[in-house]
């Protein structure tokens, strides 16, 4: 290995095909990656649905005691004038799981002196304050406080599954390819999640849950990594900026799918069917430029850059195809001594720079998963709050296109984690009373930490090389997924102490903003194509100012 103050241009260089030189010539982001990207798009939005539609399917709902002999109405009203006699209030809200006993003298009137208010019993059947409104707790009678733990741990198997698969996925996208990683997972999920919405039982349905976590993960950073390596350095915060808002427009279509559907058998089919459409995209898509040249396959990446010329208007350069033609890339990629994952722990700067990027990956996911999911348990509709906190995030990825592009990935990264830190504090100790406020503080911690997930995901891509770049992902993913999987607990959290999981939040938050400051900064670098490369990232010398 080469020290960490190695230059690139201290190596002996052969003539060398130039990517990013290339891909600027026949069109950074020309015609062919327009259409491509609408491709990648449309998938994004069926690749966001088994992330994060457990959030439909599991969460809670007001319920209460049915009360024989009183129950007049069919069906049965939620909150008639009797029911304070009835049953114990927690605040108010009348309780769940509990209701006072019936004296025995009743006379057909359900008022004060028709229950002994001294003793409490619990209750086995149950009315609905929405009727419509059906989740598995409904279905398979996952009801009461005691069994809470049973929907939200269904978030926490969600991303075990992506804790297996990722790793799995990252080798598979490394050693065959961006394309067939960015669809077939998503074909797998697509029916996965149909299977899901027939379970009979809770067991079958976490069952399921899991494995279509596991063979669906690495579609979306397949689908990033891909949309990425199309471009040319100058277009890929742009490229970056797209694909988050396309992940943030499938949270938003899920929520105005499960506010207009809200029975979860129903809301699966509508959200997952589509989906087998996208066989489709065998023949529709092609593979990535750069993966195909790290692999030696010239024949195919010639044929790829022909097209994308041709598409975009442009003429490529005789000479790139001689090059090409002549293996002159440049890099050595059969020698796996140079190119093989061992070697970052044979280099201190990778190995510090890869374990201060799980620890990101770790805060980012809790943090942004965390204030998802919480959203629909703040007070008002749970569907506005959680299509309101999925907005948010689109004027988040705007702001950090610009600030990515301007100030740097560095500065872009540290500061949004310490803004969402600052702004989680903020709704802690701003008074309940105070709710605009307190919405305002949420949106911005949503907004901020937003950017933070667009800024490590960019950050990650451009920090490790293309021969292992998917695998360096997937490995911070697996560690971000640690993150996600502790999210879905937050309800839980909030039972022992209510402010706990926004202060969890800012305090993640701020440590992975100071932690972040001792990233290189790779504002206008070209991506690293090997191990050296992505040593001396950083570097003066390898920086091209666009």
């Amino acid at each position: 290995m080469f020290s960490s103050t190695t230059k690139i241009s201290d190596l002996p260089q052969m003539d060398s095909v130039d990517l990013d030189k290339v891909l600027e010539d026949i069109g950074g982001f020309g015609k062919y990656q327009i259409r491509r990207y609408l491709l990648i798009s449309v998938l994004l939005i069926f690749a966001t649905f088994p992330i994060i539609s457990y959030v439909f399917t599991t969460h809670d709902f007001n319920y209460r005691c049915y009360i024989e002999g009183c129950e007049e109405a069919q069906p049965p009203i939620y909150h008639p004038r009797w029911l304070r006699d009835a049953v114990p209030y927690e605040g108010d809200a009348p309780s769940r799981c509990l209701r006072y006993t019936q004296l025995e003298h009743m006379d057909g009137t359900c008022d004060n002196s028709t229950f002994d208010r001294s003793e409490t019993i619990r209750c086995t059947d149950f009315v609905y304050e929405n009727i419509d409104e059906t989740t598995i707790a409904k279905d398979f009678g996952v009801l009461c406080d005691e069994n809470l733990w049973k929907l939200t741990i269904v978030g926490t198997i969600n991303n075990l599954g992506f804790i297996a698969g990722l790793p799995v996925s990252g080798y598979l996208s490394d050693r065959f390819g961006r394309r067939i990683m960015m669809i077939l997972p998503v074909l797998l999920s697509t029916i996965l999640g149909l299977i899901k919405s027939f379970t009979p039982s809770y067991l079958t349905f976490i069952s399921v849950e899991f494995m279509e976590a596991t063979l669906g993960s690495g579609a979306y950073s397949a689908s990033y990594i891909l949309g990425m390596e199309m471009l040319s350095a100058e277009y890929r915060v742009l490229g970056s900026t797209i694909l988050s808002c396309i992940f943030a427009l499938g949270e938003t279509i899920m929520g105005f799918v499960a506010w207009y559907v809200p029975v979860w058998r129903t809301l699966l089919r509508l959200l997952y069917a589509p989906g087998l459409l996208l066989v489709s995209y065998f023949w529709l898509t092609d593979e990535s430029v750069r993966w195909l040249v790290s692999n030696d396959k010239i024949d195919e990446a010639k044929v790829v850059l022909k097209k994308m010329a041709g598409e975009n208007g442009r003429k490529l350069d005789s000479n790139t195809m001689k090059q090409l033609s002549a293996g002159g890339t440049g890099k050595d990629v059969n020698n796996k001594s140079v190119d093989s994952f061992s070697d970052v722990f044979k280099s201190p700067v990778l190995f510090l720079r890869l374990l201060n990027c799980c620890f990101g990956w770790v805060c980012v996911t809790f943090v942004y998963y965390g204030l998802t999911m919480h959203s629909v348990g703040i007070s008002g509709n749970m569907y506005i709050n959680y299509i309101a906190v999925a907005l948010i995030e689109i004027p988040g990825y705007v702001a950090v296109n610009y600030t990515l592009s301007r100030i740097g990935r560095k500065p872009s990264l540290s500061y949004s984690f310490l803004l969402s830190g600052v702004a989680c504090f903020g709704f802690v100790f701003t008074p309940e009373s105070n709710t605009t406020v307190r919405l305002c503080m949420y949106l911005l911690g949503k907004f901020a930490v937003t950017m933070s997930y667009t800024s490590i995901y960019l950050y990650t891509t451009e920090l490790f090389p293309t021969c292992l770049r998917h695998t360096f992902i997937s490995t911070c993913s697996i560690f971000g997924r640690i993150g996600a999987m502790v999210a879905p607990q937050v309800p839980l959290l909030a039972k022992i102490y209510k402010s706990l999981p926004m202060i969890l939040f800012g305090s993640l938050a701020s440590i992975a903003g100071l932690c972040s400051f001792m990233h290189p900064e790779t504002l206008g670098i070209k991506l690293p194509d090997t191990i050296e490369e992505a040593v001396n990232v950083g570097n003066e010398s390898d920086v091209e100012k666009s």
